[in-house]
């Protein structure tokens, strides 16, 4: 215990006088560790967390917590009208705090002869892994000095799927010089700079709309957490849909939720079609490279958030067949998946198929018409064509929809200074 715990316990021990209120539920967290109740431990850790959100709302929201409970807590940082409060990463976190701290507390077995649920020390580890994950970025948002020697590693805010979303990139004039036109596709015109897609060979679209809101935690005991709630929450921030219950591990998975975008943790452990494809995932952020990892994520059926990655992939290649076959395998495997039937338009705008980009266009819009980004690079289209009603009518769509790149063009198209 003494190797992997004590260093994690020393450190909240650290942090527990800066934390106001906060500092005896820290330090019965450490009292319990030590004493092996590892239980206890994680539902320590969910009453600090559920005392920080509740802070977060008051301080951040400028709302009333009132009885709200954690889960309900958790979910108004991840709509989309308070995104970037808390970074992605530290969302994930909480979901391994939470989903930890649930799991104690509640008795989930039947028959009082059957065994209730078993905590180790991995599980523990993989908590106040997470817990002092959450506790740095709330003390470097308040501004509260950590001693130096004990502070967390910083977690990115980043959103780890964008590549160049078109509602980052300025959008170009369209009368300047067009990229070379392919054979057989007739002119590739300035479109793809406009839309801000010429640079981002790797698309890897991360979509505006809503995710769903999880189911609230009534707090009861028929409440159904799982060591997997965690590695969802983060899929959910990026759009993803949960890798097939045959490519995961329930072992793994509150560590992997706290390592998910960090490539050299994600490099040594046991590797399993999710840790594979998160150490594909990460790598491919960081360095726009593929993995052979990737491989070991692919050969796991149905892999729909595999599948897409291997065509962001594909596309850095300009590898547009290869492109082409991953992106439709992860919409056959997940058929809302609608970042990967986004990234399969743009890679046809990219091979300089406008036409079936369009088409692919229409469809996504014509079942997600929140999903404002596609009538932004569809008002592209239809400037190409010449078509300028269609463009202004799509491009204030966009806007309206929340797209902020999408505002000058509305503005620009409709004659506005």
């Amino acid at each position: 215990m003494a190797v992997e715990l004590e260093p994690l316990l020393n450190r909240l021990t650290s942090y527990a006088p800066h934390f106001g209120r906060l500092q005896g539920d820290i330090e019965a967290m450490v009292s319990r560790g030590r004493s092996q109740d590892f239980k206890g431990v994680m539902q320590n850790a969910r009453l600090v967390l559920e005392a920080l959100m509740r802070s977060l709302v008051t301080e951040e929201l400028k709302q009333t917590p009132g009885k709200a409970m954690l889960d309900e807590l958790i979910s108004k940082f991840r709509q989309q009208a308070n995104q970037g409060v808390v970074p992605t990463t530290i969302l994930a976190h909480m979901g391994t705090v939470q989903a930890w701290g649930n799991l104690s507390s509640h008795d989930h077995s039947g028959s009082l002869q059957d065994a209730g649920v078993s905590v180790g020390l991995d599980e523990v580890v993989a908590s106040l892994n997470s817990m002092l994950a959450v506790l740095a970025w709330f003390a470097s948002k308040r501004g509260i000095v950590l001693e130096p020697s004990m502070r967390t590693p910083p977690v990115p805010s980043t959103q780890p799927n964008a590549v160049a979303p078109v509602s980052q990139v300025a959008p170009q004039p369209l009368d300047e010089a067009a990229p070379p036109a392919q054979k057989g596709r007739g002119p590739l015109p300035i479109l793809l700079g406009a839309v801000g897609l010429v640079a981002a060979l790797g698309i890897g679209f991360v979509a505006t709309r809503r995710a769903p809101t999880p189911a609230r935690d009534p707090g009861g005991p028929t409440v159904d957490v799982t060591p997997f709630s965690g590695l969802d929450a983060l899929y959910a921030s990026w759009k993803e849909p949960v890798p097939p219950a045959a490519c995961r591990r329930v072992e793994d998975a509150p560590r992997l939720a706290a390592i998910a975008t960090d490539v050299t943790a994600l490099g040594v452990v046991d590797s399993n079609p999710e840790s594979s494809y998160l150490l594909a995932r990460a790598t491919f952020d960081r360095d726009r490279s593929r993995s052979p990892a990737l491989d070991k994520a692919l050969a796991c059926p149905g892999f729909a958030a595999a599948s897409n990655l291997a065509g962001r992939a594909a596309l850095t290649q300009k590898d547009f067949d290869s492109a082409r076959r991953h992106f439709l395998a992860a919409i056959a495997a997940s058929p809302t998946f609608v970042n990967a039937r986004f990234n399969l338009a743009l890679m046809f705008i990219q091979s300089g198929d406008l036409e079936s980009a369009r088409d692919r266009l229409d469809n996504l819009i014509s079942e997600n018409a929140d999903f404002g980004e596609p009538y932004l690079v569809r008002a592209g289209l239809a400037q190409v064509k010449g078509d300028l009603d269609s463009a202004k009518r799509d491009a204030c769509m966009a806007a309206k929809l929340g797209v902020e790149k999408a505002k000058a063009e509305c503005a620009r198209l409709s004659g506005s200074p």
